[in-house]
């Protein structure tokens, strides 16, 4: 089932499984610019990835004496959501711990993600809330995917802008892991990274400690631009199919995959959040559309 937001400038939607926004619509240029969820490539749209992102060491980790499991990204993008507030240009939706996440991950908590549409775009807005009576631990990262090409020209004229100069590594995912000890530079250009068909044969790009808060997808033929704006985050993401998929995701996280070396408790989980008991956790980003 999806929920229908509309305003002056823009159509979305949002869906009630995984919470996930599926589409935004520009009425001027009539340009949808989120990925379609073709099957033929991959079948999603924009998951929040949440308890955990990417895969565990074993599929599973230590938390208090005891040994838990997880699937791939967690279960947030798989979980039924409930409506919190709704109106014509924003929805508020949420879901709880439950018996059954429970099971495998044993913190109580509420989530809730925020969706209000802009004159320029989509503001999206996370809350997490631990309910219990102990400090719980999580991850929490976005995948939105959007559509190549937006304006125009072939996968090869786009290429991602970063905010401010960088000089980061770029580390390696396999099997669900970060590949312990093994890393290159991106690209040579210290704000530029130049899609083609082959960036992404060795799987996704993954940064940490990015300087920029801006992420842009640019068209080198025009001055359309799609722009990821955060808050700041620790680590972040590119992905695609490879040999030129339509389209290509933009990830802001608040955690890692485990690395293949992991020790496997919870706890020493490289970017994991620890939030207090009855305390509240937030953050989010902006989908910004430029012409």
């Amino acid at each position: 089932m999806g929920l229908i937001m509309e305003n002056e400038w823009f159509h979305a939607a949002v869906s009630l499984t995984g919470g996930e926004i599926t589409s935004l619509f520009e009425k001027k240029t009539g340009t949808e610019y989120l990925w379609q969820a073709d099957p033929s490539w991959w079948k999603g749209t924009a998951p929040i990835l949440f308890p955990v992102i990417g895969g565990l060491l074993n599929e599973s980790y230590h938390y208090a004496g005891q040994t838990y499991s997880l699937p791939a990204h967690g279960f947030a993008r798989k979980s039924d959501f409930l409506i919190q507030e709704r109106d014509d240009d924003e929805v508020t939706l949420f879901f709880s711990s439950s018996d059954e996440t429970l099971k495998n991950y044993p913190f109580e908590f509420i989530f809730s993600v925020r969706y209000i549409l802009e004159r320029g775009g989509v503001t999206i807005s996370y809350s997490v809330m631990n309910t219990g009576s102990s400090t719980m631990y999580f991850s929490l990262g976005s995948h939105p995917a959007f559509n190549l090409p937006f304006a125009g020209g072939a996968f090869e004229n786009h290429y991602i802008l970063w905010e401010r100069e960088e000089d980061m590594e770029r580390f390696y995912f396999k099997d669900g892991l970060l590949v312990a000890g093994k890393s290159d530079q991106a690209s040579h250009s210290r704000r530029i990274l130049s899609l083609s068909r082959n960036t992404f044969d060795s799987g996704p790009l993954i940064f940490m400690n990015p300087n920029s808060r801006e992420f842009s997808l640019r068209n080198s033929l025009n001055n359309r631009a799609i722009k990821v704006v955060t808050d700041g985050v620790p680590y972040f993401a590119l992905w695609s199919k490879p040999d030129g998929a339509p389209f290509v995701c933009i990830e802001p996280w608040h955690g890692i995959p485990d690395w293949s070396n992991a020790s496997g408790n919870l706890v020493e989980k490289e970017g994991i959040i620890p939030l207090d008991a009855g305390l509240s956790w937030s953050s989010g980003y902006r989908i910004e559309i430029h012409h």
